[in-house]
């Protein structure tokens, strides 16, 4: 081969990866797809919390109101402790000293029970103290 087909050679495969280099380089990377959340409404109850539709609506003074008011329901409850952390419902209720260890768990499964179907979102716990 002579020289100058040599450097025709050369200057072609020059211009090939010049040519594979630009093309790569210019390509848009390809970012991950966030996909909505499965609610029925294509994401909308997840862009503001204080929607109706959002499971976070209620604040929480509303949501211990609603429990307090299903205690009231609960016979032999004298007073009650309300205190909430994210998805837990911490409730201690007070019962007389009078009641057996039987009516006293009827009374705390009765205010749980309560409790549960008023704000379902909670996880509940009851705790008795007796006085």
């Amino acid at each position: 081969m002579s020289l100058t087909v040599k450097r025709k050679w050369v200057s072609v495969l020059i211009a090939c990866s010049l040519a594979v280099g630009f093309t790569s380089a210019c390509q848009k990377q390809q970012n991950q797809v966030k996909s909505y959340s499965k609610d029925g409404m294509l994401g909308v109850s997840d862009v503001n919390p204080n929607m109706p539709l959002s499971p976070t609506y209620h604040h929480y003074s509303d949501d211990t109101n609603v429990m307090k008011e299903a205690i009231k329901q609960v016979p032999q409850v004298t007073s009650s402790t309300i205190t909430t952390n994210g998805p837990v419902a911490s409730v201690t209720i007070t019962v007389p000293a009078a009641l057996t260890d039987q009516q006293a768990e009827a009374v705390r499964q009765d205010a749980y029970d309560k409790i549960s179907k008023a704000v379902p979102r909670y996880k509940v716990k009851v705790a008795v103290k007796r006085k």
